[in-house]
């Protein structure tokens, strides 16, 4: 089962993939390449779909369905949408019945449902094989209801709860509910990220974000020790915190990744400058200059 979930300030999506393991192995690169292109006009969303797939017909409790390549049995993809602020860990846990896996925690939700950033829209994804059907299970199952498009209210932006310089040559992005900062800029075809990302603390230790982010950049060989040489302490607004430089310029990998983490309340909050390892190598000033610089509110 592949679930990917959106979060915006007036609903939830979910994007939703199950089915035997070989067919959504099979069909991996075309459901990731279709969630990058997901985007959203308020609280509308759109998308490019493969040349392979379709529209499917209209189901009860679904915004669409949309039929992935020529497998048989069908698989599908299901895109519905709830309110806003929905408990990650209570879906986590369904979803993982829902394939015969136990339940996770609290302290493991973020092994179990991955932050993934996107140019378009970011979004957690949850991936996980199983043995169960994948069928709805309660509350949702038997609760159907005739199709119907969500009812688009005013978007309202996100509250950003931070303060910031900008640095120079950098352009602001998109923002939503669980990323408060994206800066964005483009040199000689080479693109790198600044983010700022709240997330719960009590989801979020640091060494697994820390395993994330060095498959992320091609660098899972890494020992501990190796990893532990590249961290060091680091204060932002005046809050103590960690951060890894996981830019290794003689590595194959093309993509590097600077990444910071403080917890606030009940809040973790990630800083990171990601993107084409040459371009985020020549912006280490940038970005500790924007560390500097931020405060939260």
């Amino acid at each position: 089962m592949v679930v990917a979930v959106f979060q915006n300030p007036e609903a939830t999506w979910f994007f939703k993939v199950s089915g035997p393991v070989e067919q959504v192995a099979a069909a991996e690169k075309s459901w990731r390449s279709f969630l990058e292109t997901i985007s959203f006009d308020g609280n509308t969303p759109s998308w490019d779909m493969p040349d392979d797939w379709a529209a499917g017909a209209e189901k009860p409790m679904r915004y669409a369905t949309l039929k992935i390549g020529s497998f048989s049995p069908l698989l599908e993809m299901a895109i519905s949408s709830l309110g806003p602020n929905q408990d990650l860990l209570l879906n986590a846990n369904r979803w993982l019945g829902q394939i015969g896996l136990p339940p996770t925690n609290a302290e493991s939700l973020n092994t179990t449902i991955e932050p993934i950033e996107n140019e378009n829209a970011d979004y957690l994804l949850f991936d996980k094989t199983g043995q169960g059907s994948g069928k709805m299970t309660p509350p949702f199952a038997g609760a159907a209801q005739p199709p119907r498009k969500p009812v688009q209210p005013p978007v309202r932006a996100p509250e950003q709860n931070v303060s910031f310089e900008t640095p120079k040559g950098w352009n602001a992005g998109p923002t939503n509910s669980m990323v408060r900062v994206r800066l964005t800029k483009e040199a000689d075809g080479e693109k790198a990220l600044i983010t700022v990302i709240e997330m719960p603390a009590s989801a979020n230790t640091w060494e697994p974000n820390v395993q994330r982010w060095q498959q992320q950049v091609g660098l899972g060989e890494l020992s501990a020790s190796q990893v532990t040489d590249r961290v060091s302490d680091i204060s932002v607004g005046g809050v103590s915190g960690k951060i890894v430089d996981l830019i290794d310029m003689k590595s194959e990998s093309d993509t590097g990744t600077i990444a910071a983490m403080v917890k606030r309340g009940d809040s973790a909050w990630f800083l990171k400058l990601s993107g084409d390892k040459s371009l985020v190598d020549a912006n280490r000033e940038s970005f500790e200059s924007f560390l500097n610089t931020l405060q939260f509110k």
